[in-house]
């Protein structure tokens, strides 16, 4: 008797990419708006370059790294036997990753936590859509 994967939930979650990285935009925008009405600058120093985080670079930003989190999702959905592991693993240590930089290029204590607060909330919106649908595997039994 062999298990074989038979459907993966790569249709719900192609349908679901882009709408996704749509809801992780939005989300950081909403913070963005928040944490700049709070007093954030968002001023922050790249490879000896100092420059101001804009809501445009933050949501488009938010939204290419969902884009690339949900492609990878369906890959990981496709080829893996425990998607819904693989994929938690690979965005814990992405966001970690992630979460370096702002503690790394910013000098303003507020301008930091709004920042990791935008990498998690633009995580979050990502994960809430995708990873219920990516540990949905139906297998199928064949005697041989």
């Amino acid at each position: 008797m062999t298990d074989t994967a038979s459907t993966r939930p790569t249709a719900a979650i192609a349908r679901l990419v882009i709408p996704a990285a749509l809801a992780a935009a939005v989300a950081v925008l909403v913070g963005y708006l928040i944490f700049d009405a709070a007093g954030a600058d968002f001023d922050v120093t790249m490879s000896g370059t100092e420059s101001t985080v804009t809501a445009v670079q933050a949501c488009l930003a938010a939204f290419l790294v969902s884009l690339v989190g949900g492609t990878a999702a369906l890959l990981i959905a496709r080829r893996t036997a425990q998607p819904t592991r693989t994929f938690a693993a690979i965005v814990t240590v992405a966001v970690v990753l992630l979460l370096v930089g702002p503690l790394v290029g910013a000098d303003q204590a507020l301008t930091v936590v709004a920042l990791e607060v935008l990498h998690l909330l633009a995580a979050a919106a990502v994960l809430l859509v995708v990873v219920p649908r990516i540990g949905t595997t139906t297998t199928t039994s064949t005697d041989a």
